[in-house]
């Protein structure tokens, strides 16, 4: 078996649609930090069966780098990650993440909407509750942190709020920095870039043909390619033919079932707090 030095430093797992994109390219910014070119390589949650070979060698890239790791937010839910990882580097750094478990949820939301998950024509939020138990078990964070506080002690795990990163994303990076033991000087180029705005497609069809063109793109030897077409102006062009932003296609939830969520997700945020040492009354 290789080396502790050979493996990966930190891993990031999530939550979903909590900044996780931000967090990586924030780290990708760094250059005493490298990150799998993958974002999220989901091999303790669904590529476990590949082994640690396979795993490894997602970070070959790398030159003199002796921070790196990975974000994958699939890693935050999956009851048998932590052990997996415990396992594996048992001095990992854990980095997770959290916002408003219910405007998690409306994310996730226009996300499945985005991708063409409901196929019943009734994009509703109602609807994608009914449909997708993951919108409520994904919010249940302390559920899911006891689990990793199990192996990992609280100073191994790096917790942020999303709401942290939009009041002070300069003072989020510093600490992050500070925590994988790298410059907290350095000023990410990505500090104030949102990622993954939702929107809706008009046509699933034509998204199919653009994420197929993605991913021939992302070949090595073609990721040229892709950048060609944002030159020539074809990015910009799908974007105003195929989509809308989500409020304008996604009915607005009634109050009473966004205000049911809150008192469902409550006990998890007092919990949470109490987890976090900080108060998160503006979730109740």
């Amino acid at each position: 078996m290789t080396g502790v030095t050979d493996k990966p430093t930190f891993v990031g797992i999530g939550a979903q649609k909590c900044a996780s994109t931000w967090l990586y390219r924030v780290l990708q910014d760094h250059p005493d930090v490298y990150v799998s070119e993958e974002k999220e390589l989901n091999f303790f949650s669904y590529h476990f069966d590949r082994g640690y070979q396979w795993y490894q060698k997602h970070f070959g890239g790398r030159e003199e780098q002796k921070v790196f790791g990975e974000i994958s937010p699939s890693y935050f839910t999956e009851s048998d990650v932590p052990r997996r990882v415990f396992e594996y580097r048992q001095d990992m750094k854990i980095i997770v993440s959290f916002r408003d478990p219910v405007q998690r949820a409306l994310s996730n939301h226009r996300h499945e909407v985005r991708v063409g998950h409901l196929n019943s024509g009734d994009i509703s939020f109602e609807a994608g509750l009914a449909n997708n138990p993951m919108y409520v078990q994904q919010g249940c964070y302390a559920t899911h942190l006891k689990r990793w506080l199990e192996y990992f002690p609280s100073d191994r795990i790096f917790s942020v709020l999303m709401e942290d990163i939009q009041a002070d994303p300069l003072g989020v990076a510093r600490r992050l920095y500070e925590f994988v033991d790298v410059d907290p000087d350095f000023v990410p180029p990505s500090i104030e870039k949102r990622y993954n705005v939702s929107y809706a497609n008009r046509s699933q069809g034509l998204r199919k043909l653009k994420d197929m063109a993605y991913s021939m793109a992302s070949k090595p030897g073609l990721r040229w390619t892709w950048s060609l077409g944002k030159a020539l102006g074809l990015r910009s062009a799908y974007r105003k033919v195929n989509t809308l932003p989500s409020e304008e296609a996604i009915p607005e939830p009634p109050a009473e079932l966004i205000d049911g969520l809150r008192d469902r997700f409550a006990p998890e945020v007092k919990d949470l707090s109490r987890l976090l040492n900080r108060s998160l009354d503006a979730w109740l």
